[in-house]
Parts: C-alpha cells; sequence; structure tokens
C-alpha cells in the first residue's frame, strides 16, 4: 500500500481558524487535534483490523474496485460516476430492504439459511424499534459489511445535495469526505491532493442529513481519499461519520438488527456538562442509566471511557495469560466501530501478557496499513476483560488480530499515552451497544441469542485476499493450511470460484464463497504467470 511521508511544520502564524484555512495536508498544519484524524483511524484499523483469513479484498486504488465491475466507480477524479454511483447503491439496499438481492452478493448458503438469517434480523429489529425511545431518537437501518456500519447521508453544499453510503466511525473524530466530493461541494479548493493525503476543508459543510436528523455548519471538516474506504467496503462509500457528529447524544448500535439509533440527551449548560464530566465513573453511569431507562437492559454493562486525541474511546482491559499470572498486566484499547477486528500490538503483549504466544492462532498473514504491510496473526484469546463499573466485562473466546506495526508507536504518539491495541466487531458484535457521549460511557449490553452473521468465518482453504489490478488476488495462505498444502502462493489471480467467474463478485461474497462447514471442498482455479491451474481443496477450521 503507498504511503506518503510528509515534513513536518507548523502553521506559519499559529492560528487555527478552520474556516479561513486553505486546504494542505493534514499533518502539515501544525494543528494536535487534527495531525491524526483519519490517516491513523479509517486507514489503519479499517485495513490492519482486516486480516481473517479469506475475510476481505482490499484495493489499492479506486479504479480497482469491484464496483467499477459494476458500473459504480469510475478512476480516482470521476466524482460524477462515484455521486452516481451511491444515489444507485442507496437504490441497491432499498430494493435489498424489500427482498431484492444484491447482485453478485450470492453466499454458498442455502436457501433456507439464508431465509432464517433473515427472519432472525426482522426479529431483531422489530425488538429493538420496540423500546422506549426517549422523544427526539433518530433511529436508521444501517448495511453491515463485515463489521462495518454504512449509513445513508445526504451532503449538501455548492447549491447540491449529494445521497450515499457513509461509514459510522467511532474511531474517528471528525466528518471526513472524499477529496474530488468536497471540491464538488464547494468546501474544499480545486486542485490535486497527494495520494492517502488527509487535507483540512477550507469551508464547512452547508448540511449532513442523517434521516430527519439535520447538522448545518459543519466544521472541521477533513477531505480524505475515498479509495481507501470504498476499496474496504467494496461500497461507493462518500466518507466517514467520526465521532463529533455525535457529541451530544447517545449512539445505539444493534448489529443483529442492522439498526442504530441517534438518541438525545438532555443538556444543562457547560458548568453543568463539565461537573457531569468531572463525576465519579459510577455515578456518570447512574446519570446516564437514568437518562436512558427505556433503552438499557438490565444485563447492560457500563464502561466508562476517556475521549483523547481527536476523541478516540479509550477504555482499560486486560487479557488472560497462559501462564502465571492470569491476567496480564493492564491494557489501554480504543474502542473503534470502524475496525473489523479487535486488534492487539505485540510489542505491548510482551510487556503485558508475554506467553501470549501459547494462543491458538493462524499465522503467515499480512495486515495492509498506511505504513505498507506489517505482518499479522489471528489470534483466539480465551479471555478479554474491559474495566466496568463495579466489576469487569468479560469476553471469551475472542478472535483478535495480532500484528507489529508502526501504528502502535502512531496511536501512542495521538492519544499522548501508550495504546495496546483496540475493541473492534469481533466483540462488539456480540453485544447491544450504547455510546453515551455526553456521560462518557458505553453500555454493552451481551445478547442473549447466539447471533453470529459468519457461523464458518475461520473454516476455509486458508486464503487472504486482496483486489489489486482489478483483480482478486492472494496475497497471504496461512501457514500449514489445505492451501499452503496444495502450493497456492500470494500473487496468484483467482479466476473461478466452483465454476464462477470470481471477478464478478464483491468481495463480500467472494470471501463468503470460501468459508463452508469443515471437511467440505471447493474448486478454485488461479492463474499465475498468465497459466491456470485448478485445485480442489478443503475446508478446514484453521482458528
Amino acid at each position: 500500500m503507498h504511503h506518503a511521508r510528509r515534513r513536518q511544520r507548523g502553521s506559519r502564524d499559529g492560528r487555527r481558524d478552520v474556516a479561513r484555512t486553505r486546504p494542505r495536508p493534514l499533518t502539515n498544519c501544525g494543528n494536535d487535534l487534527l495531525e491524526h484524524i483519519l490517516s491513523d483511524s479509517m486507514s489503519r484499523f479499517l485495513r490492519a483490523a482486516r486480516c481473517a483469513v479469506g475475510a476481505v479484498v482490499l484495493a489499492s486504488g479506486a479504479g480497482d474496485l469491484a464496483l467499477a465491475a459494476r458500473g459504480a466507480c469510475g478512476p480516482r477524479g470521476d466524482i460524477a460516476s462515484l455521486a452516481q454511483a451511491a444515489e444507485s447503491e442507496v437504490a441497491q439496499r432499498a430494493a435489498a430492504a424489500h427482498g431484492t438481492a444484491r447482485p453478485g452478493a450470492t453466499t454458498p448458503e442455502t436457501g433456507r439459511s439464508v431465509a432464517a438469517r433473515e427472519r432472525a434480523r426482522h426479529v431483531a429489529a422489530a425488538r429493538f424499534d420496540s423500546l422506549a425511545w426517549p422523544e427526539g431518537t433518530e433511529r436508521l437501518a444501517f448495511e453491515n459489511v463485515e463489521g462495518i456500519i454504512l449509513v445513508t447521508g445526504t451532503l449538501r453544499g455548492g447549491a447540491r445535495d449529494t445521497t450515499g453510503p457513509l461509514v459510522l466511525d467511532t474511531g474517528a473524530g471528525h466528518l471526513a469526505l472524499d477529496h474530488d466530493l468536497a471540491r464538488l461541494l464547494g468546501i474544499a479548493e480545486a486542485g490535486g491532493a497527494a495520494r492517502n493525503a488527509v487535507e483540512l476543508a477550507s469551508r464547512p459543510l452547508e448540511r449532513l442529513s442523517l434521516g430527519a436528523r439535520q447538522r448545518d455548519l459543519l466544521s472541521p471538516v477533513l477531505t480524505v481519499d475515498g479509495a481507501i474506504v470504498r476499496a474496504v467496503t467494496d461500497r461507493p462509500v462518500l466518507g466517514l461519520i467520526g465521532q463529533d457528529c455525535f457529541a451530544h447524544e447517545a449512539l445505539a448500535i444493534d448489529y443483529a438488527a442492522g439498526r442504530i439509533a441517534l438518541v438525545p440527551i438532555p443538556a444543562h449548560g457547560a458548568a453543568a456538562g463539565a461537573a457531569r464530566l468531572a463525576a465519579e465513573p459510577r455515578v456518570r453511569a447512574s446519570r446516564s442509566r437514568a437518562a436512558l431507562a427505556g433503552v438499557l437492559g438490565e444485563r447492560a454493562v457500563a464502561v466508562p471511557f476517556d475521549l483523547a486525541g481527536d476523541g478516540k474511546m479509550l477504555v482499560r482491559g486486560r487479557v488472560s495469560n497462559p501462564r502465571p499470572p492470569a491476567r496480564s498486566a493492564p491494557l489501554t484499547l480504543v474502542l473503534d466501530t470502524g475496525a473489523t477486528k479487535s486488534v492487539l500490538f505485540e510489542p505491548a503483549l510482551e510487556r503485558r501478557a508475554r506467553h501470549h504466544r501459547a494462543w491458538r492462532a493462524v499465522r503467515g498473514l499480512t495486515a495492509p496499513t498506511l505504513f505498507g504491510e506489517a505482518p499479522a496473526a489471528l489470534a483466539r484469546v480465551p479471555r478479554l476483560e474491559l474495566e466496568a463499573v463495579g466489576g469487569a466485562l468479560a469476553c471469551d473466546d475472542l478472535d483478535a488480530a495480532v500484528m507489529t506495526s508502526d501504528l502502535h508507536s502512531l496511536l501512542s504518539r495521538v492519544v499522548e499515552r501508550e495504546v495496546d491495541g483496540l475493541v473492534g466487531y469481533s466483540l462488539l458484535r456480540r453485544h447491544r451497544v450504547v455510546i453515551d457521549y455526553p456521560h462518557r460511557i458505553a453500555w454493552l449490553e451481551p445478547r442473549a441469542d447466539e447471533w453470529n452473521d459468519r457461523p464458518w468465518e475461520y473454516s476455509s482453504p486458508g486464503f487472504q485476499l486482496e483486489r489489486r489490478d482489478g483483480v482478486p488476488r492472494v496475497v497471504a495462505v496461512a501457514l500449514g493450511s489445505p492451501a499452503e498444502r496444495a502450493g497456492a502462493r500470494p500473487g496468484d489471480v483467482v479466476v473461478r470460484v466452483d465454476g464462477e467467474d470470481a471477478a464478478a463478485l464483491d468481495v463480500v461474497a467472494l470471501t463468503r464463497r470460501l468459508e463452508g462447514p469443515p471437511g467440505t471442498w471447493i474448486e478454485l482455479v488461479l492463474r499465475r504467470d498468465g497459466v491456470e491451474r485448478t485445485y480442489r481443496l478443503e475446508r478446514r477450521e484453521l482458528l
């Protein structure tokens, strides 16, 4: 993955007036609040956390997306195509909500299992909608792309509206939009932007609408290379929504229902707000539960958090240690809805859980990051505990990425304390989540059911795939897997899967095609140096 190294320099006169600041690379603007907002948030965790075996296909450029095959997005700079694709995406999602499947989104599941999952989703959605939501709550449906939350939003600027999917990312601080889209909306100056650069828009966004909820004159707004996000999701994503868009609300997320809710929290003035944040976690939790009385269940656990840097949510936790002591030293973790896996940085584990290598793990994987590819493994953590009011929230048998990367030191510099990892979708999906920003309390309510949207996630031949140069390629092969024993290598192009053209599938569908019950078989055609080879591979439980 490409990345641009940029020289550090401060603002010419030290002023931070967003409305009068010309767009420039984020790391050049000398603003500690903004220095790290997206380059270490979306690129970092959406990508670094996606290192499950065969879990995701990433891209190296906007023109390489599977969406291009569906007419969704042209090369970088073709913003008209992007806007048109976003509108088309919204229409497809609306059709899917009425029973029409997304083109290319086929899976090896039987019609019975798909129908059962849809029934479960409808039941969960009905339960979610029936809660006693406070007056003024806005409830929205979202698409769950392997843990990435995509909501439909409308952006107004330059006398035009653009509607399309936006990533809801609590690991990011602010609203961030595609470079070219920002210019089209009239909030950024014309001119080229360095690939992977994060810039500051020169003007506020006129309006952001999420359902009936509107926010006017949003500032600061960042502009980014939207190809990063589109590559991860394989959707024509317009940008991402950071936590400051919800600073005065609680954000409720039910992954099984495919629903979020924006819940107003009564404000009582700046002095009261400051006193609320200064209160002990137990007091804040009590006040938060009172404000969310009709929303929270009895089993909801209050996890206090701090906001640091550009608004990253920091929680404390521990992991089980295979040898005495039974638990690690305390860990500082970022709670991030933009991460599809929980992540633990290996240098931190070496100091705090020195025997972590005894965990069951799949090795030989790679994690694409802003700084290039980093070696990674998928581990089965026997237990992760989050510090909570009155005790701890325990999560057993957690799948997490273990990696060594410059991201570790970057994040630590950003929040001015050492960050040891992050809490992502692999943990969050087991709970109903309510993030009360005004009270700095995250409520995690363990699900009573055994909802699992990917029951065979770790039962596959052992490929890790990305979309490169417009085609799905093998980028890593799990050590000891059927794929490795058969001779598959990084760089091989996936041509067909069980007779179907692999390039015609979106990345989620292709990933699901590789998964299935252990002991079942799949036929793949791979191309290397212009020669196609057919492999019949057994799916095996790898983790």
